[in-house]
């Protein structure tokens, strides 16, 4: 993913887990992105060995398949285990469907990646859509991504990126309005023109939703006794842990308020000091990005972990409750 943007020493998402393409079809993605291997279906058997008998019985398992991904140099790898009906499709067939909106000049393709050793993939549009807030510029995509051990289909939805921090701002609905798009994994799965517009028309309501949302978070200032609080409340721990004494805890109790007084502090400092945080500090949407880039860069686990968990949208919950915690203030 190419930008002209000088950025912070956090990489967004999809720089760290996938590689960027430059490519006019899904297969073209594949290829450079190194997800031309193949996967293929294989029958299961249970090596067992009957106890006395030192010869193994190769049981077969009913009813299930194995999922193998072959590479171009003949390496196969076990990905999952899927029904007896499950059906594959390469990389280049799943993501077909997204070459109708690259055809339609309304995006283009931007980067690809895998994880869990190719069980799951995904692609990213870009889309010219931009936006700056606070002089930050903000770019928008399409995130597409799926499965090949039948854990998901193909699940489409917007993602913008404040590029100077790389924080992804995934999921900032509230109710039944999702803004996400699925497409089952069947043999005549396509995006009609309907449906590309409804993606589209998704992606442009969450720009205007984030830019509606920042400009009535930053007219809300906010003192630090403020910031303390509110880091409390998005990191909550039971009273009874909060302030008792620490010999008196057990020892998940001793873990539990670690984490939480660890993610507090955190946090408080990518507010209260990280340059990324300078031109929004001091009011509402600077508490809220400052959880989103701790979520995004600064839990546990290495950087890759936290790539791919922002990725398949693992902190969209903790992001949307702390954006709760403001807008039910």
């Amino acid at each position: 993913m190419q930008t002209t943007v000088v950025q912070s020493k956090n990489q967004s998402a999809f720089v760290r887990s996938g590689t960027g393409v430059d490519a006019t079809s899904a297969s073209d993605v594949a290829r450079q992105a190194g997800l031309d291997w193949t996967v293929s279906l294989h029958d299961l058997s249970a090596n067992y060995t009957i106890p006395g008998n030192e010869t193994p019985n190769m049981l077969p398992v009913k009813d299930k398949q194995a999922v193998v991904k072959t590479t171009a140099m003949g390496i196969a790898t076990p990905i999952g285990v899927v029904g007896s009906r499950y059906q594959v499709f390469q990389n280049g067939e799943v993501f077909s469907a997204l070459d109708s909106i690259i055809d339609s000049g309304q995006a283009r393709y931007s980067a690809a990646g895998e994880y869990d050793d190719g069980a799951k993939v995904w692609m990213l549009l870009q889309l010219p859509d931009t936006m700056e807030i606070k002089g930050d510029p903000h770019a928008a995509f399409i995130l597409a991504k799926t499965s090949h051990d039948g854990s998901s289909s193909v699940v489409i939805r917007p993602v913008i990126e404040r590029l100077w921090c790389a924080n992804q701002i995934n999921k900032i609905y509230r109710g039944k309005n999702k803004l996400t798009y699925t497409l089952r994994h069947t043999s005549n799965a396509q995006l009609i023109p309907k449906e590309i517009a409804n993606i589209m028309q998704l992606t442009h309501t969450n720009m205007e939703m984030y830019s509606d949302l920042s400009i009535t978070l930053m007219e809300r200032e906010v003192s630090r006794g403020f910031a303390v609080d509110y880091f409390k409340k998005v990191f909550p721990l039971p009273t009874a842990i909060e302030f008792a004494p620490i010999e008196l805890l057990s020892k998940g109790e001793k873990s539990l308020r670690t984490r939480a007084l660890a993610a507090r502090s955190i946090a408080f400092n990518i507010y209260n000091e990280s340059p990324t945080q300078e031109n929004i500090r001091g009011n509402q949407f600077g508490l809220w990005q400052s959880v989103i880039e701790y979520a995004d860069h600064h839990r546990q686990g290495d950087s890759l972990k936290r790539a791919i968990s922002s990725i398949e949208g693992r902190s969209d919950g903790l992001k949307t409750k702390a954006l709760d915690a403001l807008i039910t203030v």
